[in-house]
């Protein structure tokens, strides 16, 4: 298979199921929802190293905050839900209730609950309250500015980590142009979110390493920096200099095969050698998402 005469490799991306919330974050002016959603997010990337992948989703059509006033959604994902119950107690706690005049509400419709709210009242020191507001039981935290609104329980549902797919170029600058028109058109879709820096993973990895204290290290068979000589397993296409690789977390398994559809087609441009994905026979997830299938 080809697209504008580039090999669209016959293989697979493997992705995993993780579960995910999505927080409604707002605030009296977008300034301060904006600070406090971007500032949630951060430090969010991979589960290889953080507690939780996180980022800002794209607005879907008609979205609207509970209560009016500007406001994002934030989707949180985690491989076990202990871990993702932590990371939003921490992020929500540490990050949100200290923001200006910012409030937090769930984005889900459907999921188990999580009381995420009633936790952070005990910040409140007793002084705390719930009350009915917009429609929603929330909780009320005395803050010296003002309270802290937070909705008492919030969705926690299943979707879809590590879909991916992998952009062979013949140079960096080439690769790099590829990779961010392909990532640009994917943060335009909401449902999922590209939880690396601009969507683009320069450093694609692998599971394991020959140390015992990391459970993942760097694609060595595809590092143009590693001659052959010194590594027999290279597998770089002929002509490949640089490869970056795309990486989503979405909210259904329908949401990530369309985002890597749209994605692959706008990174078939010059200078580009292949499209392939990353795929660990199976010990990083069972969900097989092939290539080809997504673009017939």
């Amino acid at each position: 298979m080809e697209i504008n005469g580039i090999e669209i490799e016959n293989t697979h991306a493997e992705a995993f199921e993780m579960f995910f919330a999505r927080l409604v974050i707002t605030g009296r002016s977008g300034k301060w929802a904006y600070e406090s959603a971007n500032l949630a997010v951060g430090c969010a990337t991979s589960i290889i190293g953080c507690g939780c992948e996180a980022g800002i989703e794209a607005r879907a059509p008609g979205f609207a905050t509970p209560d009016g006033r500007p406001g994002s959604a934030a989707l949180f994902f985690s491989r076990t839900r202990e871990k993702l119950e932590k990371e939003l107690i921490k992020r929500a706690g540490q990050v949100l209730l200290p923001t200006p005049t910012v409030s937090v509400f769930n984005g889900l419709e459907t999921g188990d609950d999580f009381e995420l709210g009633s936790k952070l009242g005990f910040f409140g020191n007793g002084f705390q309250r719930e009350e009915k507001l917009h429609g929603r039981d929330s909780v009320l935290i005395p803050l010296t500015s003002g309270d802290f609104i937070a909705e008492k329980s919030v969705k926690i549902g299943r979707g879809v980590g590590g879909a991916n797919f992998w952009i062979f170029a013949s140079s960096q600058k080439s690769g790099l142009k590829s990779a961010e028109k392909s990532a640009e058109a994917i943060a335009s879709m909401p449902g999922l979110i590209l939880p690396f820096p601009g969507g683009v993973v320069g450093g694609a990895s692998r599971v394991g390493s020959k140390y015992p204290f990391l459970s993942a290290s760097t694609q060595e068979d595809y590092c143009p920096s590693i001659p052959a000589s010194k590594n027999p397993g290279r597998k770089l296409p002929k002509g490949t200099e640089a490869v970056f690789e795309i990486v989503m977390d979405a909210v259904s398994l329908e949401a990530a095969k369309a985002a890597m559809a749209v994605g692959i087609r706008v990174a078939c441009v010059g200078g580009v050698v292949k499209i392939g994905a990353a795929n660990f026979s199976g010990k990083l997830g069972d969900i097989k998402i092939p290539l080809h299938d997504l673009l017939k």
